[in-house]
């Protein structure tokens, strides 16, 4: 293995922006370059990962700030590692979808490394320190992407992105230092350590119990808005609908999956230390998110918006499968963060790819053109199938899993309610796929829309490396789901555990 793999994977993309804003000519070349090493290194990180153990691997620490308790300290176990992969996959792909960016393109590849340096970063720290800079680095790019190259309301739509998404992050921040302030190592030292710092949770005499109910709401929250979930859903939608192609690709892949990485990595293992209406307010939330999110996305005219609103129910999963405490709801939650990203990339550059062939995403304004653009059809046709939930795709067995083990979970007398609101969810989350497909796709061709034709090659190439992908991890879950189920059992023993002596 390369020795300092992670550092070297971050580093390489933030290399790249810097040259790929100074060789306006050339930056897409050195976009695609600048995100296909760190997707090499991952892909070589993925080989090599020990898939058996839960442990912390391809570590890397350093001290930083040694004064105040800092170190640059990366790795990466099963939480990680599939998000990761994700990351660097998405990365190229939404760079070879953007080839044929013309303005300011230099400075759009740049913001596009910029956003991988970020999440990259969120998805490797074990400090909490550099976890945040990270966590914050994610909202620049995204900011000037929605800005710049955004819609009619883009300046509306980045300024409530980056209220929503910096006010959430500032409330985490001060969850962050209430930890590390309670905390002193046994040398009488602080320090930001992430699993240090969450492995002293359960200790009552550094963290009196109301004190760690209120860093974990604070936490919570500003996971929450991150994902989103309702009712911290609102910015989604203006940030979705304004932003190029290539920033909703990116929004919806990778930074609402920083949300759910956030539930998984720090949330879960307080969750045993904290009161126990959490659980349930986890679940609840997710059930909601589900459902209104689905009736959100079944009343909107925008195609766009109406993927955007299906973002919101699609992540209700990750939330839900995280409250029901099981090894297959988790597991199913984690798998759902990565199919997830997968689908969206389609269906966000699928409404992009519509918008500028037809000139509108106005549902009801369009009509035929599976007739004049068959490529691009059956790409757009196979993404909607799999966010449904078509069996033999990836989202399938994602929903599927978090589904079998909440049911699991549920008191018995309210399995009956949590089917009919879960599988309502799942029947209007199928109306608005085949609705939308339907008047979008088939019937007359309009008479607009006789001279469109397939886009150009490189977006059908993103496209169709995304399905092929989609349906693999459809036929072959095992892959991913067995390194989630790894990570997924020490974050569920404790719960386990406290199940069979009566606690909860």
């Amino acid at each position: 293995m390369i020795e300092n793999a992670i550092s070297l994977m971050i580093a390489i993309p933030l290399i790249a922006a810097v040259f790929a804003f100074l060789f306006g000519k050339a930056a897409k070349y050195v976009a695609l370059i600048g995100s296909l090493v760190p997707l090499v290194i991952s892909l070589q990180m993925f080989q090599e990962f020990d898939k058996a153990s839960n442990a912390m691997q391809f570590v890397e620490s350093y001290d930083w700030v040694p004064a105040i308790g800092v170190k640059y300290t990366v790795g990466v176990d099963g939480i990680g590692l599939p998000l990761i992969l994700l990351s660097t996959i998405v990365s190229v792909l939404v760079v070879v979808y953007s080839w044929g960016e013309s303005k300011r393109s230099n400075q759009f590849f740049a913001l596009l490394l910029l956003n991988e340096v970020g999440v990259l970063g969120v998805f490797t720290a074990l400090d909490f320190f550099l976890f945040y800079i990270f966590w914050e680095v994610v909202l620049i790019p995204m900011f000037f992407l929605i800005g710049i190259w955004g819609g009619p309301r883009k300046d509306y739509a980045a300024i409530k992105f980056f209220i929503y998404t910096h006010v959430a992050s500032l409330i985490m921040l001060l969850s962050i230092f209430a930890l590390y302030f309670s905390y002193r190592t046994p040398e009488g030292l602080r320090t930001f350590d992430m699993l240090t710092l969450l492995g002293a949770t359960g200790d009552s005499t550094m963290f009196s119990p109301m004190l760690l109910n209120v860093i974990f709401f604070g936490l919570l929250f500003g996971f929450l808005v991150k994902m989103p979930a309702v009712p911290f859903h609102t910015w989604l939608p203006d940030a979705h609908v304004e932003a190029p192609t290539a920033g909703s690709v990116l929004l919806a892949a990778l930074l609402l999956k920083m949300g759910g990485y956030g539930l998984f990595r720090i949330v879960m293992p307080m969750l045993p230390n904290v009161s126990e209406n959490y659980i349930t307010l986890m679940a609840i939330i997710g059930v909601v998110s589900i459902v209104y999110g689905g009736f959100l996305a079944l009343a909107q005219k925008d195609l766009k918006k109406m993927v955007a609103y299906s973002s919101v129910s699609h992540m209700g999963y990750v939330l839900l499968g995280a409250g029901a405490l099981s090894v297959l709801s988790v597991q199913g939650a984690m798998f759902q963060q990565f199919s997830h990203g997968l689908i969206t990339c389609v269906l966000f550059m699928s409404a992009g790819t519509i918008q500028h062939t037809a000139g509108t995403r106005i549902i009801s304004e369009l009509g035929g053109l599976a007739d004049r653009m068959p490529k691009f059809a059956v790409l757009m046709l196979a993404g909607f199938m799999a966010s449904l939930g078509l069996p033999g795709m990836c989202g399938f067995v994602a929903e599927v899993s978090v589904l079998a083990g909440s049911f699991a979970s549920v008191q018995p007398h309210m399995q009956l309610y949590v089917l009919i609101v879960i599988f309502g969810g799942i029947a209007v989350t199928a109306g608005y796929h085949l609705w939308s497909m339907q008047k979008v796709m088939f019937g007359p061709i309009l008479k607009k829309y006789l001279d469109l034709k397939d886009p150009h090659s490189y977006e059908l190439l993103s496209m169709s490396i995304l399905i092929l992908l989609i349906i693999y991890f459809g036929v072959q879950p095992g892959t991913i789901t067995d390194i989630m189920g790894v990570a997924a059992e020490p974050l569920v023993k404790p719960f386990i555990a406290m199940a069979q002596t009566g606690v909860i």
